[in-house]
Formats: C-alpha cells, structure tokens, sequence
C-alpha cells in the first residue's frame, strides 16, 4: 500500500515504522529511571504474647523533590531473615509525612500515639479529616506480596521546596504495630485483639474501656501482653520493619496524585463522622 503526500509517494508501511520509531524515542527520552532503597526502621523488640504499637520519628527516606512510585515492607529479624506472619503478626505499618524545625535538636524520640509529636504532619488529601487515617501508605498482615506500584507517568510528589515552611525542613515516621503469637493460648484472639486475652481495663490514651468494647486497638496497645499457654517459655527477639521505597526524580512528565483511603470496614451506624 501505497501513501500520497504533496509531490511525494512512499509506502504506508514505512511512515507507519518511522512514526512508531519517533513516539518510542520520545517515550524512552521523557521516561524517568526509577530509583529504589531499603532501609531498616529502628529495632524494636518482642516476647511471645508480647505486643509493640509505637511511632517513630526521622526515619530514614528518600530526600529531595521527587515523586513516590511504591513502599513495601516486612518484619525481619537482625541479621535480615524475613518473620512467618504465624510468629510475629503485623497489624499493620503506616508511613506518615510530616515538617520540623530545623531548631529541633532530638527528632528520634519515639511515642505511643501520634499526638505526643512536636511537628506540622502533612496529612493524605482525604476522605478522613481530624488525624484519622492520614498516612500516605500502610498495610496489615497481607503486605508481603501485596503491590503498591504506581504506573507511569503518575507519582507521589514529596520534598517540593515552595511546600515547605521557611525554617522547616520534611521528615517521615513510621507506625509498627506487631504482635508476637508464639505460645499464645488462642493466637487467633490474640490477632484479632480480644480484651479478654489481654486483660487490660485502660487502652493507650489512659482511657478507661468500657466493658461492651470486646476486642480491637484499645486491648493490644504498647506494653500489652497476650495470654500465653502455661509454662510456655521462649526467647525474645530483635526485629525490624525492612521497607523498599521507590521513586524518580521529579520533572515535568511525572502526572501528581493525590492519596484518599476509605475504611470499608467502618460499621458505625452514626451518620456524623470525620470521613467525607
């Protein structure tokens, strides 16, 4: 076949391969590489029934405007062996964005609740508004295996200096909540937080549980314990969250998103809530 243009004829074929050819080049040209980092969260440490729910701050992170592509994570031991999920439970982990001075001089001290923190957090674009689920990623137990890829040409945008206030500079924390089932009495319970288990009558804010409240986040705070099979004894252990971040450089190609999370488990029947 055959293509006509101005004075000139040539085969369809061949402007059809040198159109494919240029938009290939093109595409390969505006294409950003994408980096990729591991890093290790702060060691925390955990006995059978034993439970860790605590923020830490500054951890380390990519710097510099760029935009996220994904952030995976799991719990290993110290010297990088990845944990069953039948040991060590992972409730979950969620990265959060946040600005500190630069006047601030210790920006590692770790804390049970996120309130406890001297610093402006750079909450998610939504649904949820008064510091309910802000992070910019998170997960639970199924976050091995579980993709958190953003395809090209979209991007996370962080560290985008006009953002930033004067005297100010972006860090990022971590939350852990992990739970270490080992000689559990009923492991499942203790996943699933059962307040009879853990034998607790004040949740993480110093706030006295009412005794309808059977299971969830208030009974399997920091500090708590989980019942253990009697006479079972075992060691306790130095973990870590081990985190794969990946991302490009910012340009004028990356397309930015915005991050919205719904809680598709909410079944409160009250109308009036803080996610719209």
């Amino acid at each position: 076949m055959w293509s006509l243009y101005g004075d000139f004829a040539f085969p369809l074929t061949i402007f059809l391969l040198l159109l494919s050819t240029q938009c290939s080049s093109y595409s390969a040209q505006i294409k950003p590489k994408i980096k990729s980092a591991v890093f290790l969260s702060p060691k925390f440490e955990l006995g059978p029934g034993s439970v860790i729910d605590r923020y830490y701050p500054d951890i380390d992170f990519p710097r510099g405007h760029i935009a996220l592509k994904s952030f995976n994570a799991e719990v290993v031991d110290d010297v990088g062996n990845p944990i069953p999920l039948h040991e060590t439970y992972l409730h979950h982990w969620a990265i959060y964005r946040y600005y500190q001075s630069k006047n601030v001089t210790q920006t590692k001290h770790e804390s049970k609740v996120l309130e406890d923190f001297d610093k402006v957090i750079v909450w998610n674009s939504g649904i949820c508004q008064e510091k309910i689920l802000g992070q910019y990623f998170g997960l639970g137990s199924e976050t091995r295996g579980t993709s958190t890829d953003i395809p090209d040409p979209f991007g996370i945008e962080i560290g985008n200096p006009i953002e930033i206030p004067e005297g100010f500079e972006e860090k990022w924390l971590v939350n852990i909540h992990a739970i270490d089932t080992r000689g559990a009495e009923d492991k499942l319970g203790c996943t699933e937080c059962k307040c009879d288990l853990y034998n607790v009558t004040i949740d993480q804010y110093g706030e006295v549980i009412r005794p309808d409240y059977k299971g969830g986040q208030r009974c399997c705070h920091d500090y708590t314990q989980c019942k253990l099979k009697d006479g079972f004894k075992g060691p306790k252990r130095n973990l870590h969250l081990r985190y794969t971040v990946k991302w490009v450089d910012w340009d004028d190609f990356v397309v930015p998103v915005k991050i919205y999370i719904i809680d598709v488990t909410d079944k409160g029947m009250n109308s009036d809530h803080r996610c719209k």
